[in-house]
Order: structure tokens, then C-alpha cells, then sequence
């Protein structure tokens, strides 16, 4: 089975390493930033200096922010950040079982979105490990931040509340074919929506890495993204801009000015290598 690609929003992070294998699915949870692009804005801070691969919050399902390219090391989990594919979960540990399963749906079901992507794209299985084979790097499998123990810098995320089994069956259930509520289709590779005059506005990467917004090709000629791609639009003017990273992993720009049908490329000349 190919996996369905998930839909990302690009927020590059400049705390990474290199290189990352795919041993282990980790999921982790903020403990402060409740929407994906907040703790994407933190994650580029210069004082941060930590980042996760992914990240979702329980306001946009089926969405989620794309921090670090997942061939390479994200800073979450400190010793096992050479093993581990993570996303952070906008949430708190403290919240029971009954919090994220009566009023976080969403932040569940895109979690198990993501182990879905995850474990189909890198034959990951869908394996609950215990501490000691989570923080061995030799074994496949999924586990929580508290699984790494002290080498993970003795967190304790993602809390007794959450409810893995749930998020294992679901990402299960999916992974085999089962019914998953998120856009259909393996050549949809990103996208994400504006609104403007009640009006929404898809920006997506076709299988080919076109950028595309609203069914049509913004460029025909251009080909080979390989991430992104993000819509923006001035709710004062109705300027459009859309953003991707291009087959080089530079980030670029389309730009619409209002009331033309034309979009100006710019490359921004920023490695998001």
C-alpha cells in the first residue's frame, strides 16, 4: 500500500541535524503552543533551539505543520532524535483520557492521521514499544516522549490520559484500508486554504509538485516541489501569496496582485535543507 500523503503547512525550523533513520514514531505534546503555527513560529526562533518533524493542534483536521524534512534530525528528544520521526501534539500531559477523547477528536484523529502516514511511508509497524526498546534505536515501533527516559530528557508527555490505544487502532484501521476521514487522493502531496470575501482558496502540490490553486496550475511549467505549499491572502487587498519549496529545497513564492490573473514567481534564495 502507498500511503496517502499528509497535507502539510511548510514553517521551516533552523534546528535540525543530519542524517535521520526510521526506527521509531514518537509523539510528543507542547505543553503551551495550542495551534500548529504558533509552535511552528517558536520553533524558529533562534533561542529556541529544539524542533519535531511535525506538529497538529485539535483546530484543523487533517492539517498539519511541517518543521523538518523527515530525512533529517529533528531536536526533541535529545539521545534518540537519530532514530525517531515526532510530532508534537498541541496539548497538555495533564489532560485525562476523557479530555482527549470527548472534546480533543480532532487532535486524535489527526494524530492517528499521522502515525498512519508514518508508519505506512517508512514500514514502520503499528508496535507499542516499552522504554527499553524505544531508547535502543534497533527496534520499530511507536512509542510516547516518556519512553525515552532519561536519554529523551526524562520527560513525561504525552501523560497517562492519552489515549494511544485508541490512536493506534484508528491509524490500524486506516493503514488497511479502512475508512479515514481526510482528503483522498496519492497524488495530493500538501495544501492548505484562505478565505477572502467568503470565498476559500486551496493552494496545493499536485503529484507532479505543480503548485495549484483552486484546480488550476499556477505555472504549468514548474514541476518537482517538494514541499509546502502554504496560502496566504491580504484580507485588505486581496493580494495572494502562495509558498512551496522547490525541487532544490529553495523557498519560493507565487504572487497574484489583485484583480490580475497572472502570478509572479520569486525565489527567496533560504535552503530549507
Amino acid at each position: 500500500m502507498i500511503a496517502v500523503a499528509i497535507k502539510e503547512v511548510w514553517i521551516p525550523s533552523p534546528h535540525y541535524s543530519s542524517p535521520q533513520s526510521y526506527m521509531v514514531a514518537a509523539f510528543h505534546t507542547t505543553e503551551g503552543a495550542m495551534k500548529y503555527r504558533d509552535l511552528g513560529a517558536w520553533f524558529q526562533n533562534p533561542s529556541a533551539q529544539c524542533s519535531s518533524h511535525h506538529g497538529a493542534d485539535n483546530y484543523e483536521r487533517g492539517v498539519f505543520g511541517a518543521y523538518v524534512y523527515e530525512d533529517k534530525k529533528a531536536w526533541t528528544q535529545a539521545g534518540a532524535n537519530p532514530w525517531t520521526l515526532s510530532i508534537e501534539l498541541c496539548a497538555y500531559a495533564s489532560w485525562s483520557r476523557s479530555t482527549w477523547l470527548n472534546s480533543k477528536s480532532i487532535l486524535v484523529d489527526n494524530a492517528a492521521e499521522w502515525l498512519n502516514y508514518i508508519c505506512d511511508k517508512y514500514h514502520i509497524p503499528f508496535t507499542l514499544l516499552n522504554n527499553s526498546q524505544a531508547q535502543s534505536g534497533t527496534v520499530k515501533g511507536v512509542c510516547q516522549h516518556v519512553n525515552f527516559g532519561s536519554m529523551g530528557s526524562g520527560h513525561h508527555d504525552c501523560g497517562d490520559g492519552f489515549p494511544i490505544d485508541v490512536v493506534l487502532d484508528k491509524a490500524k484501521k486506516w493503514g488497511s484500508g479502512g475508512s479515514q476521514p481526510a482528503p483522498e487522493g496519492s497524488s495530493l502531496m500538501s495544501a492548505s486554504v484562505a478565505i477572502y470575501q467568503g470565498k476559500q482558496y486551496f493552494a496545493y502540490l499536485n503529484g507532479a509538485g505543480t503548485v495549484c490553486v483552486n484546480g488550476g496550475a499556477v505555472d504549468p511549467s514548474q514541476k518537482g516541489a517538494s514541499s509546502g505549499c502554504d496560502i496566504a491572502i491580504d484580507q485588505e487587498t486581496g493580494r495572494k501569496v502562495v509558498s512551496y519549496s522547490n525541487g532544490d529545497r529553495i523557498f519560493c513564492t507565487y504572487t497574484q496582485e489583485p484583480n490580475s490573473n497572472s502570478w509572479a514567481w520569486t525565489s527567496k534564495k533560504w535552503t530549507t535543507k
